[in-house]
């Protein structure tokens, strides 16, 4: 596996480890309760900052294990990889604004607004990593 491989590993690992945490969190929050009345913010806060270290450690560790190949500069096959997996994201990310103004539009409480954008740039990113997996698999 590439180094930029294991990094995009590494991204996927901390996206969906940090967000089931989140989840977690939101619902023993809400303790029963309906789940828009959860302080959520300094939860997401937290989502972000672990999503952050776990991500820049994962990083530095797979840089680590092969310093050479992560000083390398891309091939044309990986640049084509990172294109397409990068407009998978973008499409994704567009959603994500259309869901944003169109929650915003009906007057939905900040609550689902928030979470809904945040659901998607995981989305997002976690699609962008698996494309490029599954391209560099296939040998693209």
């Amino acid at each position: 596996m590439s180094c930029r491989d294991k990094s995009a590993l590494v991204t996927i690992i901390a996206l969906v480890a940090a967000s089931l945490g989140y989840v977690v969190s939101l619902v023993s929050e809400a303790d029963g309760g309906p789940l828009s009345d959860v302080h959520y913010q300094p939860l997401m806060l937290g989502f972000v900052i672990v999503v952050a270290v776990f991500s820049i450690g994962g990083q530095i560790l797979v840089a680590i294990s092969s310093p050479r190949e992560a000083q390398a500069p891309r091939d044309e096959r990986e640049r084509i990889i990172a294109w397409r997996s990068t407009s998978v994201s973008s499409a994704v990310l567009a959603i994500a604004a259309f869901v944003a103004i169109t929650l915003s539009l009906a007057e939905i409480d900040w609550f689902w607004i928030a979470n809904s954008v945040l659901a998607l740039w995981v989305a997002a990113e976690i699609l962008s990593g698996a494309v490029a997996l599954t391209l560099s698999r296939r040998g693209v």
